[in-house]
């Protein structure tokens, strides 16, 4: 799996994992406003410098994800932060190896899965995923800055059709009760966020986490969407550093 890494001699180390249709460039910001953190920033299995691997599920991942925390953060431990499939993930990462990880933080982590008529559009725009218009619209559905609609694009039409279908079949499907019973006492502070404006079944899928450790916290996220690291940046970092450094909840958060 391809790892990009920054600040290799500034601890604490911080993994971060990105969301289903984008690579590690997603946090170019985040990185940028952590220098004082060694920063690590995969491309996971089928997406960006990583999209000749296959997808093999998520506990897989999650294990290779262990195991790059194990290899390559200062003391073997690091501070995770997710988006979407990079929450689930984080997410599913923090309860099988809970000994890795100082802390997480998890945004847009639909982990009860997503149905309906929302499932079934997603799946259908799997027949457009090599159309370079399809993923032009996504990044004006995503509220992507300018800047990065390229940058987008050109990852969305390296993704192989075979990986999306077996990535989002997964994440569709939801997560597997076993694979987060590890959370069920455990001490790892969580911050779990859903943004005010995106679907209702992030915020649903709290009870999974609370259900099953003291130490999940969850709050919304005023007036943002799901992808709002890139919508607005500077709230980002700031609820981001705050967490990194003090274990502090942002005071601009919302009750869940």
């Amino acid at each position: 799996m391809h790892v990009a890494i920054t600040n290799e001699q500034a601890p604490p180390s911080v993994l971060f994992l990105h969301g289903g249709n984008v690579a590690g460039w997603m946090w170019e910001g985040q990185v940028a406003a952590l220098a004082d953190h060694h920063c690590l920033v995969p491309d996971l299995p089928g997406f960006g410098a990583s999209a000749d691997q296959d997808w093999t599920s998520l506990v897989d991942v999650a294990d290779q994800l262990a195991d790059i925390i194990g290899e390559r953060a200062h003391g073997g431990r690091a501070h995770v932060v997710g988006l979407s499939l990079g929450g689930i993930l984080g997410s599913i990462l923090t309860a099988r190896h809970p000994e890795r990880i100082h802390s997480t933080l998890v945004t847009g982590a639909a982990l009860r899965g997503v149905h309906g008529p929302t499932r079934w559009f997603g799946l259908a725009q799997l027949r457009l995923w090599d159309q370079r218009w399809y993923w032009n619209a996504m990044a004006r559905a995503f509220r992507l800055p300018e800047d990065a609609v390229a940058t987008f694009v050109s990852t969305g039409l390296g993704i192989r059709r075979e990986n999306a279908v077996a990535m989002m079949t997964e994440v569709y499907d939801g997560v597997a009760p076993v694979d987060l019973d590890g959370l069920r006492g455990s001490e790892v502070p969580f911050l779990a966020l859903a943004g005010e404006r995106e679907p209702r079944t992030v915020a649903e899928s709290f009870a999974e986490l609370t259900s099953r450790s003291g130490a999940v916290t969850t709050r919304r996220v005023p007036r943002m969407h799901h992808t709002w690291n890139a919508e607005d940046p500077a709230l980002f970092n700031e609820v981001l550093r705050d967490w990194l450094t003090s274990g502090a909840v942002n005071r601009l958060l919302m009750p869940a």
